[in-house]
């Protein structure tokens, strides 16, 4: 083991790999060799394709791809493809961002691009605010899926869809190293997310490891645009309480 794992850490083109994908931080696994190589194993086996995260349509047959699909009732299944946004979302004005192009972790920008301290500060602190809005049914913790920083889960009292089982409770996160994030919603608004510009599936949702609906938000560039971001966290939210 140890022999070909020196072996690939020395070819040119993993190396370079490895160099990108440590740039961008920690999260969802070790963030060494191992780590990436692991996610490199997960891209062949069975993650989707990095063009098809933007693809309208995903969502039409749930049954083919949401985990927990069978054992879910008829109110889960509905519930999953309702709308929780409490308005359409806008249009996301300019260029279309991208995540980069790894399993995990995903990101759009690597650790050492600088923030706008006002929207980082705006961002974070409705962020924190959603704890104490939702108190009765969230509570703080440690990502289960990013393995570090923290995220809002549904208390052990509220019914757990068996879509969501996978991410187990979590609800969403802000990524500390970009300010990119993950929210889990439902089909509906995951679509809505997507073909407005605010976010892009991950490459495992639809997968056994995550749930359908799991989706990365794209940075804020200015405060408005981190309102809208934290909206779409809050029906994140509402979504997962539903049961």
């Amino acid at each position: 083991m140890g022999s070909t794992l020196s072996s690939k850490q020395q070819d040119p083109g993993l190396r370079e790999g490895y160099r990108q994908w440590k740039a961008m931080g920690e999260g969802g696994t070790a963030h060494n060799w191992a780590g990436y190589l692991s996610q490199l194993s997960a891209e062949k086996t069975m993650a989707f394709d990095k063009d098809s995260t933007i693809e309208p349509g995903f969502y039409d047959k749930p049954e083919k791809l949401a985990t927990g699909w069978r054992k879910a009732t008829e109110e889960q299944k509905a519930n999953a493809r309702k709308s929780f946004l409490k308005e359409p979302l806008p249009v996301r004005p300019g260029p279309r961002a991208r995540a980069k192009p790894f399993i995990y972790p995903q990101r759009e920008r690597n650790a050492d691009v600088p923030h706008d301290p006002v929207v980082k500060k705006a961002y974070m602190d409705a962020f924190n605010n959603l704890g104490e809005v939702n108190a009765e049914s969230t509570e703080w913790g440690i990502s289960a899926l990013e393995k570090h920083g923290q995220a809002l889960f549904t208390k052990p009292s509220i019914p757990l869809t068996p879509l969501a089982r996978p991410t187990e409770r979590e609800i969403c996160h802000i990524h500390v190293t970009d300010m990119s994030g993950h929210v889990t919603l439902s089909f509906k608004d995951a679509e809505e997310v997507i073909t407005k510009g605010w976010g892009e599936r991950h490459r495992l949702a639809g997968t056994d490891w995550i749930h359908l609906g799991y989706t990365l938000l794209y940075v804020p560039n200015t405060v408005e645009e981190a309102e809208i971001l934290v909206k779409i966290h809050q029906a994140s939210i509402d979504y997962m309480k539903s049961g």
